[in-house]
């Protein structure tokens, strides 16, 4: 397995990394500063799967004690890159992650091995010329004070995930100590918290959580001239259901089988007769993101949800008569049949249901006037309707899938599997490579993957939140961004939320 990451890496580099152990050691070394000048400190820790159900858990065995809890909904499809650009509300990431289709170009990036490699091993931040947009690090990592202290952290991190998270924990710890010097908030992000949720299960996702909140405690303890604030909060959820090696699935294949020629360009769809398409296959997720030419959307969506593996297919939605012009619809496609279609008028923040949908199916239980041919509904009603169901924030986080808010180019289908599939992802030239990273995942619509935690000693907290919603719940944190030079981004339209109606 090292060996497999080894020989990845040595293929990738062109070039020599800076040195990134110096580095943090050079912009962490504590300096005596004057306590009362920033006597309190804001800790904003961003745990790459940071899952509701583990907070819950290592809660119940006393960690957190005091410290306000929500349940913290994530975009659809719920993938660390673009969920982390989307809650920060940082320049936009190509693709939902570095595999992606450009139909500008017509061309997919990163396909495959090279998105892993590409994955694990970020670009380089400090080359002598500028690296093609496909293959920068995403924006988000500037508004983190503290985001990795070695070049090859990630890759480590894969090969001994316990080594990788407390070895990034003791380096974290030194970088508060220096920076609260200085400054009265302090931002980091760990990638660990993900890496041990996909190798191994959630009690040592549970274990890792007992051990930052000892690290927390004992920090403040240590520095008792100042008081810490702390707040953790993850971009998805992770469901914590292995996956056996007959359930990982390279959706090409079951396109194929449906029906649907599998491509790597449009120029090539259109020398197809039929549908055709061009599917991205991520890291070991439980979605696949799909590009289609428009008038192959629907077949496309229909037959790819005849699939094993599919529990619900996502497609930008066709039209339906009796409704206003001028509406967003959505559609969502199950065992080859439409389970339901819905519209969003952009003008009003509401969603427009038809009521000859089944949406008990979807475990939703919306409700109609009495012979009415559909409901029209604020963003509110239905984000409480849904948020413990098993699909949260349902209609907001389909309708926001196709839009181009944290993501230049956003698919026209994805497909949320069903457990305990996942995507393959890859496949590695190694065979026990390939076992790697299935005793979890995200991504997927439902609640499993989907349900993130924030975790807060700083203010009370909504029982739940939408993640585009973070930064207007902590100025502070805006202001270390801005403070930071991170560019800020408009969210999705419609996305705030009157939390107070919801109480």
């Amino acid at each position: 397995m090292r060996r497999l990451w080894l020989a990845l890496v040595l293929l990738g580099l062109a070039a020599p990394s800076c040195d990134w152990e110096h580095y943090a050691l050079m912009n962490s070394v504590p300096a005596r500063g004057d306590s009362s000048l920033n006597p309190v400190v804001r800790v904003y820790l961003g745990l790459d799967g940071l899952s509701h159900s583990a907070v819950v858990r290592a809660r119940e065995q006393g960690a957190f004690a005091g410290w306000n809890l929500s349940r913290f909904i994530p975009m659809f499809p719920a993938t660390s890159d673009a969920s982390w650009t989307r809650i920060l509300h940082t320049e936009r990431f190509a693709g939902l992650e570095y595999g992606h289709y450009d139909p500008v170009k017509d061309k997919v990036y990163n396909k495959a091995v090279g998105g892993l490699l590409v994955h694990l091993v970020p670009p380089l931040e400090e080359l002598p010329f500028t690296l093609p947009a496909y293959a920068q690090a995403p924006a988000y990592y500037k508004a983190f004070d503290y985001h990795a202290s070695a070049y090859l952290d990630a890759l480590w991190s894969y090969d001994r995930p316990f080594y990788g998270y407390y070895r990034g924990l003791d380096n974290l710890f030194v970088a508060l100590e220096g920076r609260s010097q200085v400054q009265d908030t302090f931002t980091a992000y760990l990638l660990e918290t993900d890496v041990i949720g996909h190798l191994r299960s959630e009690d040592d996702v549970v274990a890792s959580l007992l051990s930052l909140n000892e690290r927390i405690e004992r920090f403040k303890q240590a520095h008792p001239e100042r008081s810490f604030v702390f707040t953790l909060f993850g971009d998805h959820g992770m469901d914590g259901v292995a996956k056996p090696l007959d359930s990982v699935v390279d959706f090409r294949d079951e396109l194929e089988a449906a029906g649907v020629a599998t491509v790597e360009s449009f120029e090539e769809a259109d020398k197809v007769e039929g549908p055709a398409a061009v599917a991205i296959l991520h890291t070991r997720v439980t979605y696949v993101a799909i590009h289609a030419r428009e008038q192959w959307v629907s077949e496309v969506a229909r037959r790819a949800s005849t699939s094993k593996a599919a529990d619900l297919v996502f497609a930008r939605g066709e039209p339906r008569t009796g409704f206003p012009e001028g509406l967003t619809w959505v559609s969502a496609w199950r065992e080859g049949e439409l389970a339901a279609s819905f519209a969003y008028d952009a003008a009003t923040d509401a969603y427009w249901l038809p009521s000859d949908v089944d949406w008990e199916a979807l475990d939703l239980p919306v409700s109609f006037t009495s012979g009415a041919s559909h409901g029209v509904f604020s963003d509110e009603a239905l984000f409480a309707l849904s948020v413990e169901r098993t699909y949260p924030d349902f209609f907001f986080r389909a309708r926001t899938a196709f839009e181009p808010i944290s993501v230049e180019f956003p698919a026209d289908i994805v497909v949320s599997y069903r457990h305990p599939f996942m995507s393959v992802g890859y496949q590695a030239p190694i065979s026990s490579a390939n076992e790697v990273g299935t005793a979890g995942s995200h991504g997927a619509m439902d609640r499993l993957g989907s349900m993130g935690a924030l975790l807060s000693e700083e203010r009370e907290l909504p029982p739940a939140v939408r993640s585009d919603n973070l930064l207007e719940l902590f100025p502070a944190l805006v202001e270390h961004m801005t403070q930071r030079e991170v560019e800020l981004f408009p969210s999705a339209q419609g996305a705030e939320l009157d939390y107070d109606a919801l109480r």
